[in-house]
């Protein structure tokens, strides 16, 4: 059974693996700020729950999430309240990466900006041959956020991270798999069971050295994290960003003037 949604998240059990799913379809699952603070409340309750042993993050509706909310990214209008946002995504993303339990990525659909960057905030993403990754920060005039500048090169190199990042490229699940972000391919509609049979045979593992390997490779991410908290509220206020929200409104090509 799934409990309803809250702030745009769910959850529901399957035996020990809990599920957390994001949760408004009809937007693609957005993961705005509130929805981030859920997911962290729930992966620090996962985290001491006995009876869990081990998450699996997806998305309801077909899609894994659309990414940052860009409505309410326009409800920001001050550094200081940006930056603290930017402490929260630091607080949730280190969360994730170091949480000593198996978490694993169910991707249908789309994982895009924010939704990719939390796809491979995971220790294992398990997707859809139809499923489609996109880094399309550059798009509303913002850098990679949510870890993405570490978590990708971290899985597929520096310079081919690089190359999506400034591309804003879309890349399907196959050539994902072929580039070493995604580490299980399976048909459509097959993401969620086979991610919870994944992290269920992961949770068979010792877990304390599980939790050293997970602390080792987030040194890292620590610094891109604190990387985006200095650089993204500033731009998240600049006039390209309010240029990039309203072009993406108004379905149309942004004119991004350095500002």
């Amino acid at each position: 059974m799934s409990e309803p949604a809250n702030d745009g998240l769910s959850l529901s059990r399957d035996g020990d693996v809990l599920v957390l799913a994001f949760d408004e379809p009809g937007r693609r699952n957005p993961v705005g700020h509130a929805v981030r603070q859920a997911l962290a409340a729930r992966l620090a309750e996962a985290a001491t729950d006995r009876s869990v042993a081990a998450v699996v993050l997806t998305g309801a509706g077909g899609h894994f999430s659309a990414g940052g909310d860009i409505r309410d990214q326009g409800t920001v209008t001050s550094l200081a309240e940006a930056r603290e946002r930017f402490t929260h995504v630091k607080t949730l993303v280190g969360r994730m990466a170091r949480f000593p339990k198996p978490l694993v990525a169910a991707v249908e659909g789309w994982a895009a900006g924010g939704g990719f960057s939390l796809a491979l905030a995971c220790e294992t993403v398990v997707a859809a041959q139809t499923a489609r990754f996109a880094a399309s920060f550059g798009k509303i005039g913002l850098i990679p956020d949510l870890g993405l500048l570490a978590t990708l090169p971290a899985r597929i190199g520096a310079g081919r991270a690089q190359r999506l990042l400034l591309a804003c490229a879309t890349v399907d699940a196959p050539e994902g798999h072929r580039l070493g972000f995604v580490d299980e391919l399976v048909p459509e509609g097959r993401a969620l069971p086979a991610a919870t049979r994944i992290a269920r045979e992961a949770a068979a593992m010792a877990p304390l050295p599980r939790a050293y390997v997970k602390d080792h490779f987030a040194a890292e991410l620590d610094r891109a994290l604190d990387f985006e908290r200095l650089v993204q509220p500033m731009l998240m206020l600049g006039g390209d960003a309010a240029e990039g929200r309203r072009a993406f409104l108004e379905k149309r090509a942004p004119v991004f003037k350095g500002e």
